[in-house]
């Protein structure tokens, strides 16, 4: 069975791999930007989380997301297959590739970051690696949220690019008080953003992202499992 889901774990790495022009989206754009805003403002590490948010979210939309489109699309999720033992594992080699990708856009990001724009210390590596576990988990939970739609690989590109345009809007958009609550909770740049940037301390708003973390979660799950069942 181990020996089935490290062939697949290497298949969809390999096709991952070819994906050029998604690489340039996820990680080569925040590079860009990192660069060109670069300067007095450009202080802190804490300045590094909204890079961090942008790169989770959009590897997880144009990877883990549109392999799963494409899988079920296929029609694999319906028929049994001599090399897959068990649609579960299939999830979860999708997962793990799609984590060790969002671990090394991260790691070349800071060090993109560290030469070219402002030094990167050794905790915001280490705290960018650990942290990112969870927010990748999230992300891929709330995203997950998109395969309710039964729509073809075709308009779902459409509507990833909609997406990602109307939460990158979003993410400028700084409201005060109950509105400021609501958008991070529904905008899933915001809220990978306040995952990376919550302060480890217990306050209303860390006790809201618990919670929303918790619930999607829950939801993820329930909608991936449900994924696996065949129709």
């Amino acid at each position: 069975m181990f020996g089935n889901d490290w062939v697949i774990f290497k298949i969809q790495l390999q096709m991952a791999a070819k994906e050029k022009i998604v690489f340039f989206y996820t990680l080569g754009i925040p590079i860009i930007m990192a660069f060109l805003n670069k300067g007095p403002n450009f202080h802190g590490n804490e300045v590094l989380y909204i890079y961090w948010a942008y790169i989770v979210v959009t590897t997880v939309l144009n990877g883990f997301l549109m392999n799963l489109i494409q899988i079920r699309n296929s029609g694999f999720f319906k028929r049994p297959s001599p090399l897959i033992e068990s649609k579960f594992s299939v999830l979860m080699t999708a997962f793990f590739t799609q984590l060790l990708i969002i671990q090394a856009e991260i790691v070349f990001f800071n060090l993109a970051t560290h030469f070219l724009v402002t030094p990167v210390s050794p905790y915001t590596f280490l705290y960018g690696f650990l942290v990112s576990f969870l927010t990748t988990i999230v992300s891929i939970s709330m995203m997950s949220l998109l395969l309710l739609l039964k729509i073809k690989q075709v308009t779902f590109v459409m509507i990833v690019n909609i997406f990602l345009l109307a939460g990158l809007f979003l993410l400028q958009v700084r409201p005060a008080g109950t509105w400021n609550y609501i958008l991070t909770m529904i905008n899933p740049f915001q809220f990978i953003y306040a995952l990376y940037a919550v302060p480890c301390i217990f306050d209303l708003f860390s006790l809201i992202l618990g919670i929303f973390t918790v619930f999607y979660v829950i939801i993820g799950i329930f909608i991936l499992s449900c994924l696996t069942k065949s129709e």
